[in-house]
Order: structure tokens, then C-alpha cells, then sequence
């Protein structure tokens, strides 16, 4: 018998109703019987106790205890449910019905009470036999109490036959009611147990099976809805069998659809792009050769793309011919050669032989296409209406990434060509005009030993600039010696420039070379030279002029055959103003001044800036690192660079390390360097993050919403919009 059946159900609580209403009625009628015997039992005690207090006053007011005992052992010999009497006085038993000894405990009980007149409780034996007990007194109590047990056994044995009695009535009834119940339900429940097996068979694809629509309306109307239901089931199933052949080809054609607008938002660069479309449409369509080609936003350049090589066609001809060739096609169709011809540019990177063709327009949501898909059918030419129409899809939806990726593409280009590796000097890496002139000065006066003074911002190149002017002079072969003035207490830099004697001051434990010492025949480079001190101010003074000077302590004078260059970030001009810079000692210094321009000044260095630092830390931690991607090198182009040159080799550098592939992208520069708090000259100007953003959120709010249509806008997959969506927080 299941459980979940409706009959098994209704047959439970009918008798579970029929059982609980027995066992009400059993307990109502046992609890008033029990209350009656015990009532009997109570009047029947009350009655004896009285007679037998009546009997015993006269032999305890004699103090005749033979004559009470022998009355106790008789009143309990002819009374089977008396179970004990014993009569106590004073708290002392004068006579008891026990044999085994009095159980002192029974004093206990009614002795709080004293009670003046009869009464009862009920008590229970050690060995759990329970009694009613009844205190009696005698003579009003002057003479005692007559205490009294009777065994409730005889209650106890009526109340289990009146159970028994009654169980048996019960499953009697119980049994009637479930064979009375069992005969209706059949009767009712009959047709219902025909649909229920009907409709199971039908949930196995029995699809055939039908019920009888006899007997009550309610059940023929069941049964003629099923039928009904069955038939239409039937028809459409026919239906779906006769499309699922149909409905497999277009899964497959589906996911490769969706395989393909998915890869393609990960891929870099248009060669990778047109590689992966290329070999993915060869299963649709089994060509021998295909190949894009693709004008850029401007058209003014034509790109000729298959799996293998990237051309770029600036020829006016193939330019010409290919706006009017594109203005031909239409839609996706198949020609049996191309016409009009094209002209010599174009055939280079073509075929020549005339062949059938398959033209694949490739447009966004512009008037007119900006490329097309050429495919080489061979001699015989297989390429079926819904595999065509299938290719032309997936070239609409990777429309957009292509436009993209011809965009990064020319943009590239354009800076790897600002990036020219060949635009170095002994070193230092520029092309900016001015960078070329501080060349052409370092140059002019490397083979002399004028002095020179570099100034400009920290992190321009000054000590480079330095070394390539020793490098370029005929003192190369000695030594170039750097001092940081700035490094160095007031009290110690005459010693580092000078050197000192033994004993000269607290410390000098032996005699001391000078760095000017150190450098003969060479250059001194004087970093930070607006910091030294006024006292050195003088000494230095000297050695320019006289190329002399004294070790501190020493009184030998000894003589500097060095050349003296310079550096400093602050405006000496202003120092001599304020008092804080001899005069005499800036005009010695500044024999030939060499200004350096800020990176902000020269942004046509900083692509190639950054490739050249690129190239250097790949090899220093053997990082297969390649390229930036387009907007790294935006972000940099709009970068302030207050830290200069030194600022965008630091950046490179981290860039290089955190880089997770072969691009550089922003997510690999430093995090202060990403946020756009940084950036103060960056205010009102959105960062490529933020434009990111705006551009999604705008594509979200276009297509309402819907995922899919947003992504095709952007020109990537949904995952990869999806990923974005995170990063930027527009998840709903």
C-alpha cells in the first residue's frame, strides 16, 4: 500500500477519525466508572470504620488490648479487602492486623491532621501495592483512632477487564468501519485511479494511451480533457520530431557562433583576429584562401589580412577601387570573379586566376561597409545558403571588434614609428627637437674643458647628460668622479672635496685624498651644486679659477688638472638673488649652460621612452613582455610626469614585473600611478578607465539592459562584458 495515494489517505483518516472518537468515548465512560468504584469504595470504608469505632471504644476505654486485638484479627479475617487495622493512641499502637511486625512509616500518614472526624488518603507500599487509608476516631478521638487500609485490587482488576472489554468493541467497530469505507471508496475513487495510471503511463511517453470517459460528470470530464490533451500531445511531438535534425544543425552552427564572439574579445592584434575568424570559418564553408580587406577610420590606408601576413596599401588606385568595390556589395553572395578588376597593389596580396568568389560585407551600424571577407571557392563552389547566411552573422557581430582592432592597429603603428630605437645619444634616448639640441651642444663642447652647468627638473637625465660629455672628451680614459653636494653635511663636504690632513680635526686618523684628487686628469661632476654651502662656495671659486686648492689641515697647495660639469634643479639666478649663491661663483660655473626640458615638454620621447625602458627591464628579469597595449601608451602620452624620465623608467619597470601575458596593460602600472587623484593636471580630463566605464554604462542603458545587444555594441563577448561589469560595479 503506497502512502502517497489519495485512496490510502482518505482510508487513514477515516480510520484514524473512527479510532480517536472510540478512544474519547472508552476514556469519557472509563473515568466516570473509575470515579463510581472509587466512590463505593470510600463509602464502603467510611461505613466499616464507623461500626468498628463503635466496637473498639468500650475495650480502650477499658484498656481491654486482649479483647481490641482479637476483635482486629477477626474484623480482618472476615473482610478480604481489608488489609490492615490497628488502633493507635497517643501516638502508641494498641493492637494491629500485621503479622510481620507494625510499619512505624504508617504513623505518618493523617498525623499532621488530627483529624475530628473520619478521614482518607491514599497510600502506596514499598513494594508499590496501593491502599486507601482511613482514620477513624474513636470516642471523638479521646479514646484514638481506628486506622483502617483497604487494597485497591479488586478497582484495579474491574478497570483492566473494562479495557479489555472495551479494545475489543473498538477493533471491532474499527474493523467494520475500514471494510464499509474501503467499499465506498472504491466505488468513488475507481475512475480517478484509471487517470492517475493513465497519466503516469503518459509522463513514461506512452503518448497513445487514453482513458474511458463513463461514469460521473466530474470524472468524464477529467477523462475527456486527457484524451484531448493526449491527442494535441501527440501532434506536437510529431512536430518536434520533424525538427530536431533542423534544431541540432543550428546548436551547432550556435556555439560555434558564440565560440567565436567570445575568443575574439580576448585576441590583441588584427593579425591574431583575422587569423582565428579565417580558420573558424574554413568549417562552415571549406575554402582553399580568404582574406580581408579592411579600410582604416580615415580610409586612407587599405589592409590586406589572411592567416599568415598583414599589408597595409596606401597606393591612390587600390584605394580608389576598393570604395567603389565596396559600394557594389550589398549582401553576402557568391561572384564568379571579382569585378571590377582590381588594380596591381591589390592582385600583389590577391589571387590572379578568376575563380568563383563568396563577398562577405563587413559593416557596423554606419551607412556603408569598411570591409569585406573574400573567399576563394575553387572550381567548384560549396558553399551553402545557411552556411553563408551563418558566416555573415558572425561577421556582423565581429564587425565591431574589427573596426577596433584596425583602429589599435594604425595607432600602433603610428607609435611604434614615434618610437624609433635609433633616436639614442651615447645613452640618453630623444627625438623632441630640443632634446636634439641639447645633442648637438653636448657634442660642441665635449672635445674642450669649458665648464658646464646642466640645469633642469629631477629625474631629466642631467647626470647622463654628465657622462656622455666626459665619454665624448679626450679625458674618457680617466676617471669621472660624482659628487652629491647635497649628501653631505656642512662640516664634511670640504673634506670629501678636498681631502684632508692627518689630525685636521676629531676622526682624521690618516691623510685623505679629495675627490678632486681622485678624479685627475678626469671630470668632477658636481651634482646638486645649488646645495653646497657658502664656506665650500669659496674653495670651489678658486679651483675654478686658479685650478688650485689646500687639503683641510694641509698647508701644501696642490694643483686640479680636471674639468669641472655641473648640476642643479633650482634656478641659480634666484639663489644669487636671495643671497643664498655667490655671484662670482654661478657666472664661473655657467661657462656653457645646457637647460633640460621636462618629459610633459617632449611627449614625442615617451613612447619611445618607454619601449627603450621596456626592452631593458624584459632582459633584466627575463620577462617575455612584448608591447603596450594602445591605452598605456595613451595613459602615458597624458600623463604629467612630474617625476620625469626617472618616473616613467620606475613605472616601466613595475609594469614589466606585475605584467601577467605578453601586453602591458594599465591594470599593470602602479596603483597611485592608475588613480586619477594622482594626476593633478589630469582635472576635468576622464581617465581611459572612466571612459571605458561611460561607454559601457551608455551601451547598457541603450540596449535596456540586455547583455547580449550591449556587448555587440562594444565589440566584445558577453564574458568579457560581464568581467567589466564587475570591475567597474554596474552589476545590478
Amino acid at each position: 500500500m503506497a502512502w502517497n495515494r489519495l485512496s490510502t489517505k482518505l482510508l487513514a483518516g477515516a480510520v484514524g477519525l473512527v479510532f480517536i472518537s472510540a478512544l474519547a468515548v472508552a476514556s469519557l465512560a472509563t473515568y466516570r466508572y473509575s470515579q463510581g468504584l472509587m466512590q463505593s469504595l470510600r463509602d464502603q470504608s467510611f461505613l466499616l470504620g464507623h461500626s468498628l469505632a463503635a466496637e473498639a471504644a468500650d475495650l480502650v476505654l477499658t484498656n481491654d488490648v486482649v479483647a481490641l486485638q482479637k476483635m482486629i484479627q477477626h474484623q480482618k479475617a472476615i473482610h478480604p479487602d481489608l488489609a490492615y487495622l490497628f488502633v493507635v493512641k497517643d501516638g502508641r499502637v494498641l493492637a494491629h492486623s500485621f503479622d510481620g511486625g507494625f510499619p512505624i512509616n504508617l504513623l505518618q500518614v493523617h498525623r499532621l491532621q488530627n483529624p475530628p472526624a473520619i478521614a482518607a488518603q491514599k497510600v502506596v507500599s514499598e513494594a508499590r501495592e496501593r491502599f486507601l487509608d482511613v482514620a477513624v476516631p474513636i470516642f471523638e478521638g479521646r479514646a484514638g483512632y481506628l486506622r483502617l487500609g483497604f487494597s485497591e485490587k479488586a478497582y484495579e482488576h474491574q478497570m483492566r477487564q473494562l479495557w479489555i472489554q472495551i479494545g475489543a468493541i473498538t477493533g471491532i467497530i474499527i474493523l467494520l468501519a475500514v471494510g464499509a469505507i474501503s467499499l465506498v471508496m472504491k466505488k468513488i475513487l475507481a475512475p480517478l485511479g484509471r487517470l492517475t495510471y493513465a497519466v503516469e503511463r503518459a509522463s513514461l511517453g506512452e503518448l497513445t494511451v487514453r482513458v474511458p470517459d463513463s461514469g460521473d460528470r466530474e470524472i468524464a470530464v477529467l477523462a475527456q480533457s486527457f484524451n484531448i490533451m493526449m491527442e494535441r500531445l501527440q501532434d506536437y511531438t510529431h512536430r518536434l520530431e520533424q525538427q530536431a535534425q533542423e534544431l541540432a544543425t543550428a546548436q551547432q552552427q550556435t556555439k560555434a557562433f558564440c565560440e567565436i564572439v567570445q575568443n575574439i574579445g580576448a585576441l590583441h592584434s588584427l593579425q591574431d583576429i583575422g587569423a582565428f575568424l579565417i580558420s573558424r570559418f574554413r568549417d562552415a564553408l571549406h575554402f582553399d584562401k580568404a582574406v580581408f580587406l579592411l579600410f582604416d577610420d580615415a580610409r586612407e590606408v587599405l589592409i590586406a589580412l589572411d592567416e599568415k601576413t598583414l599589408k597595409t596599401l596606401g597606393d591612390p588606385k587600390a584605394l580608389g577601387w576598393f570604395a567603389h568595390f565596396l559600394d557594389t556589395i550589398k549582401a553576402a553572395g557568391v561572384r564568379s570573379a571579382l569585378h571590377p578588376t582590381p588594380p596591381e597593389p591589390i592582385l600583389n596580396v590577391l589571387w590572379t586566376e578568376k575563380v568563383p568568389c563568396v563577398l562577405v560585407p563587413i559593416s557596423t551600424e554606419a551607412p556603408s561597409a569598411f570591409g569585406t571577407l573574400i573567399i576563394r571557392c575553387g572550381n567548384r563552389c560549396q558553399c551553402p545558403a545557411d552556411a553563408l547566411e551563418l558566416v555573415g552573422a558572425m561577421i556582423r557581430e565581429a564587425s565591431r571588434v574589427l573596426q577596433r582592432a584596425v583602429a589599435h592597429e594604425m595607432e600602433m603603428r603610428s607609435l611604434h614609428r614615434l618610437s624609433n630605437p635609433r633616436a639614442a645619444f651615447c645613452g640618453i634616448v630623444g627625438r623632441d627637437p630640443a632634446m636634439q639640441n641639447v645633442f648637438r651642444l653636448v657634442e660642441n663642447v665635449a672635445a674642450s674643458d669649458a665648464t658646464v652647468l646642466i640645469q633642469g627638473e629631477s629625474g631629466t637625465g642631467k647626470e647622463l647628460v654628465a657622462q656622455a660629455i666626459h665619454q665624448l672628451s679626450p679625458r674618457s680614459s680617466f676617471p669621472f668622479v660624482i659628487i652629491n653636494c647635497a649628501a653631505y653635511p656642512s662640516t664634511l663636504i670640504e673634506s670629501e672635496l678636498f681631502g684632508h690632513e692627518k689630525g685636521a680635526f676629531t676622526g682624521a686618523d690618516r691623510l685623505r685624498q679629495g675627490r678632486f684628487e681622485q678624479a685627475e686628469g678626469g671630470t668632477v661632476f658636481l651634482d646638486e651644486v645649488g646645495d653646497i654651502p657658502a664656506a665650500a662656495q669659496v674653495k670651489l671659486l678658486r679651483v675654478l679659477q686658479t685650478h688650485q686648492f689646500e687639503r683641510v689641515g694641509g698647508e701644501k697647495t696642490l694643483t686640479a688638472n680636471v674639468r669641472v660639469v655641473a648640476a642643479t634643479n633650482r634656478h641659480l639666478l634666484e639663489e644669487v638673488k636671495n643671497g643664498r649663491f655667490r655671484e662670482d661663483l654661478f657666472y664661473r660655473l655657467n661657462v656653457i649652460p645646457i637647460t633640460l626640458p621636462p618629459l610633459r615638454n617632449r611627449p614625442m620621447d615617451i613612447p619611445l621612452l618607454a619601449t627603450h625602458f621596456l626592452q631593458r627591464y624584459r632582459q633584466i628579469h627575463r620577462k617575455d613582455v612584448k608591447d603596450f597595449h594602445r591605452d598605456v601608451l595613451r595613459l602615458f602620452l597624458e600623463h604629467p610626469w612630474p617625476g620625469n624620465v626617472r618616473e616613467l623608467e620606475n613605472t616601466v619597470e613595475h609594469a614589466v614585473l606585475m605584467a601577467k601575458n605578453d601586453i602591458i596593460h594599465i591594470w599593470d602600472l602602479p596603483s597611485a600611478f592608475r588613480s586619477p587623484s594622482t594626476n593633478p593636471s589630469a582635472e576635468g580630463l576622464a581617465t581611459m578607465e572612466e571612459r571605458e566605464r561611460q561607454a559601457i554604462a551608455e551601451a547598457l542603458e541603450s540596449a535596456q539592459g540586455n547583455k547580449k545587444k550591449a556587448a555587440q555594441k562594444l565589440g566584445i563577448s558577453r564574458s568579457a562584458l560581464y568581467n567589466k561589469m564587475k570591475k567597474y560595479g554596474l552589476m545590478p
